[in-house]
């Protein structure tokens, strides 16, 4: 969102977090069991109409209650395990790579009745003008090319000024460049990464890691590893 300072708007230079340190909530949001969390990025130190960017871990026999958001809207992004969607009173399966979307007043609560964690990306934007959108699951690797790399066009889901969802893979040694047209946010499924922004700032890390990048960045993001390939998704949203 930006800050403003004696009547100047001052952005935020990248921001970066992992997924350690997870705190553990008991009965989420009238749930059961036990699940971990942890909010990766605030909206308010993000270009663009952000509420926050989030990573949760929900234990075997665990679940986060139903519930409605009545001032943002959600993505759920499955990064693996089998789970049970409860999404406006009906139940849909779902495993690793499906990104469900949730607009404005959409009821919905996630279970897990597997033997194995389910690990899952919340991303939550605040919406613009209008309704009556509806909930949808997209199942990625079922849409990625042969060099395991899809987008989805955000728009038609939402309200809010939701951009575009990446599922990007990079080969061993290769690399992405970019300039950012829009705030985006890089988080890193499997692989090792070397993020390189802008000849000023650097980053390092291996699953879990994420970085924010404001609009009008350039970066290029580099598979560090010898002989395996480098999976990341990257949320796009538009900067006000």
């Amino acid at each position: 969102m930006g800050t403003v300072v004696n009547g100047e708007r001052r952005r935020f230079g990248p921001i970066s977090n992992d997924t350690a340190g997870l705190a553990t909530t008991l009965g989420q949001i009238g749930g059961e069991g036990v699940c971990r969390w942890k909010m990766l990025m605030n909206g308010m130190h993000l270009e663009g109409h952000w509420n926050c960017v989030e990573y949760v871990v929900i234990e075997p026999g665990a679940s986060i209650g139903e519930h409605v958001h009545v001032r943002t809207e959600e993505i759920y992004y499955i990064i693996s395990g089998q789970a049970l969607m409860k999404i406006n009173g009906e139940v849909i399966p779902c495993s690793a790579g499906d990104l469900i979307t949730a607009p404005i007043g959409t009821a919905h609560g996630i279970e897990n009745r597997s033997d194995e964690e389910v690990r899952f990306f919340v991303v939550e934007v605040f919406p613009g003008e209008g309704g009556g959108l509806q909930p949808a699951l997209v199942h990625l690797p079922g849409l990625a090319a042969n060099n395991g790399s899809t987008d989805v066009d955000l728009k038609p889901y939402f309200t809010g000024d939701w951009r575009r969802f990446r599922l990007l893979e990079i080969a061993a040694q290769s690399h992405d460049d970019a300039v950012t047209t829009n705030s985006e946010v890089v988080h890193v499924l499997n692989g090792s990464a070397s993020i390189h922004v802008s000849d000023q700032w650097h980053y390092q890390g291996k699953d879990g890691l994420s970085v924010a990048l404001p609009p009008g960045t350039q970066r290029r993001i580099s598979n560090a590893a010898s002989n395996e390939p480098l999976r990341l998704i990257i949320t796009e949203v538009a900067a006000a």
